[in-house]
């Protein structure tokens, strides 16, 4: 991938793992469900890999897989999400450096945009109370108008509110997901270290560029 800075004119961000770390809240959410059906509660460190590919699959990969039917997945999934509706700020906190950037990046009237797997009404709570402090051009989570990551749908409907070609946009993300939904789309993906996946996953994916520190990202524009 290219870094040079006339590539990019804006940039998408993930939410969970990579602005946010929201796990704790989430795991929290998940396993007092699974309690309620005396079912075993998971490590928080598990659900690192139970996230990224919205709450329905969160849920079904929380579940015994001997249990996994729909009606009792959609039971837990409306359990959970009103379990988390009441306590999704708890634990969550912006990850370290990220203030600095995004302060960094609002300096330079850079577009940015939030686009996640986490249901729509939850991304809006958590960038309405997180993230209040710096503009975004379009935020969008999970909802029925569009199928959720790694299609591509949802990426190119953002680029078409920030009114940028796909090709001049930074996707950045903590996971396969979002670097494969970058590459669907046609924009630039880089994966970040501190979120939920890791560097394994990333590479994995076909992820060229690594970044360690929210700082990294600015030597990419």
């Amino acid at each position: 991938m290219s870094t040079k800075s006339d590539h990019f004119q804006a940039i998408i961000f993930d939410l969970d793992g990579t602005l946010l770390n929201t796990l704790a809240d989430i795991a929290e959410s998940v396993n007092r469900t699974l309690a309620e059906y005396d079912f075993p509660e998971h490590p928080v460190d598990a659900y690192k890999f139970f996230i990224g590919n919205g709450w329905k699959m969160l849920v079904t990969r929380a579940l015994p897989e001997a249990r996994r039917s729909e009606q009792l997945i959609a039971e837990c999934v409306t359990k959970s999400r009103k379990i988390y509706q009441d306590n999704w700020s708890r634990q969550t906190r912006l990850y370290e450096g990220i203030p600095d950037l995004l302060d960094k990046l609002s300096e330079r009237r850079f577009p940015l945009a939030v686009l996640s797997n986490k249901p729509h009404d939850f991304m809006l709570k958590c960038v309405d109370w997180y993230l209040n402090k710096w503009e975004f051009k379009a935020l969008m989570g999970q909802s029925d108008k569009f199928p959720l990551k790694p299609d591509p749908t949802c990426a190119l409907h953002v680029a078409g509110q920030i009114g940028l070609p796909p090709s001049a946009i930074l996707f950045i993300g903590d996971s396969a997901v979002d670097i494969q939904t970058a590459e669907a789309a046609g924009m630039h993906p880089a994966g970040v270290t501190w979120g939920f996946r890791g560097p394994k996953e990333l590479e994995e994916a076909g992820c060229r560029v690594l970044v360690d520190h929210p700082q990294d990202i600015l030597s990419l524009l």
